[in-house]
């Protein structure tokens, strides 16, 4: 980083923090690069940076660009939403359209709701959770990140503690708002049966990312997410995937489709959305039934805005094309398998975890970790002096190990991208 270190970004960066909280609009960019980067514009998988730099991008904006900046279907899309509408805090057909078309891409998915971010939607599908079972508990996994709320926002990245104590996340939590949040380990189905047990006819839902793409992107274990829904089923607790980051990014059809699975509801986010603020959640018919009898509600007056809507129509009519998952998965394996016999080649030892077009990094890991707690094992220092030769190199990355693979990566950025790689693993090795 000592190229930058008299950039534009750190002259914008003082001048944001003497009226900008934390200089960053949210927390977890605060520390993504030693100096947190300021950008023009984006075209494409490139970023361009206030100090001119051309970066190609595996962050997808922490997910959202799965068709990249700039898309000129996305962006005819919009203007002509913008000619038309804003928003009306009433009924169009576009949002009509957009429900159809989830319901068409997705196995199982009869109804939909619409929000804004991935954060309120799960607060949606836990109220709809409650409001169907009458019971008061939730069940997450540690490492298992569900949006910034106090009463989910727990155990999210502990570094001590049982595996099932429910850890605060940060200040501002008092215990009493996440006192009905049940907090197990990932991957061990006899944790969860003992728990569902233990708190009989308690628990409304069990809600977990079923690729836990928020730390380390471990892979679930064979048998175990029907496992979790099987216990579900038999104790009456709502399934719940969080898919924010796995809708329509594993397949058309998400993790649903991709592990062949149909929980009761499903959160959706990021993706969905194409890079502008939209969120759903979706399920069977007779989740909602609570909504329809007036039992509970589900409101906001930016749900279903017109931009939004026309955006996430337009990203999912992009995202059908035949052949662009097929693109884009052998776009990100490439990617892993330079990585990790770039990493041999220079006696490093590394392994990649995830699947299609989200995988992480585990530097001095042996074995793919199961579950947050053995992804603490890797070495955080290799994948930051990674991190940071890449961004040396051209190549701009999550600061977690996390690269994130959309529809414009072609075969240009690949070639740019396994350059970056073999020079970035012959420099740490050289330390």
């Amino acid at each position: 980083m000592q190229p930058l270190a008299n950039s534009r970004s750190v002259a914008l960066h003082q001048k944001a923090e003497q009226v900008l909280a934390m200089g960053v609009s949210s927390g977890m960019r605060r520390r993504a690069t030693p100096i947190p980067l300021y950008f023009e514009r984006g075209a494409g998988p490139y970023f361009y940076t206030a100090d001119g730099r051309k970066l190609l991008d595996y962050t997808l904006g922490w997910g959202p660009l799965i068709v990249g900046n700039n898309h000129p279907r996305l962006n005819a899309a919009i203007a002509a939403q913008l000619a038309r509408s804003y928003t009306f805090g009433a009924q169009q057909e576009l949002e009509l359209q957009v429900a159809t078309a989830m319901t068409k891409a997705v196995p199982g998915l009869e109804q939909v709701i619409f929000s804004n971010t991935g954060s309120e939607a799960v607060q949606a599908a836990i109220r709809l959770a409650r409001a169907t079972t009458g019971r008061p508990l939730v069940i997450k996994f540690e490492g298992h990140y569900h949006g910034w709320m106090n009463n989910v926002l727990v155990s999210y990245h502990p570094t001590g503690g049982a595996a099932n104590q429910a850890q605060p996340a940060c200040g501002g939590q008092p215990e009493p708002e996440y006192s009905q949040t049940l907090v197990l380990p990932w991957n061990e189905l006899a944790a969860l049966e003992t728990a569902l047990e233990a708190y009989r006819g308690q628990v409304a839902g069990v809600i977990t990312e079923p690729l836990l793409a928020n730390s380390g992107c471990c892979e679930p274990a064979p048998g175990y997410l029907e496992g979790v829904l099987k216990l579900c089923r038999e104790h009456g607790a709502v399934s719940i995937f969080d898919e924010v980051i796995t809708g329509f990014r594993l397949a058309l059809g998400g993790a649903r489709e991709y592990y062949g699975l149909t929980p009761d509801l499903s959160v959706y986010g990021k993706a969905l959305g194409g890079g502008f603020s939209f969120a759903a959640v979706g399920g069977r018919a007779e989740m909602f039934d609570c909504l329809r009898d007036g039992h509970t509600i589900h409101a906001g007056t930016y749900n279903g805005n017109s931009i939004c809507l026309a955006a996430a129509q337009a990203t999912l009519e992009i995202l059908s094309e035949p052949g662009v998952y097929d693109a884009m998965n052998q776009h990100g394996q490439r990617l892993r398998d330079t990585l990790q016999s770039a990493a041999s080649e220079c006696d490093l030892e590394l392994l990649t975890t995830g699947a299609g077009t989200v995988f992480s990094l585990h530097f001095s890991l042996s074995a793919p970790p199961r579950n947050y707690r053995e992804t603490l094992s890797a070495s955080a220092e290799l994948r930051q002096q990674f991190q940071l030769a890449m961004l040396e190199a051209g190549v701009y990355l999550l600061p977690d190990g996390r690269w994130y693979v959309g529809a414009t990566h072609d075969a240009a950025a690949l070639d740019l991208a396994s350059t970056a790689i073999r020079s970035s693993f012959s420099t740490i090795a050289s330390f």
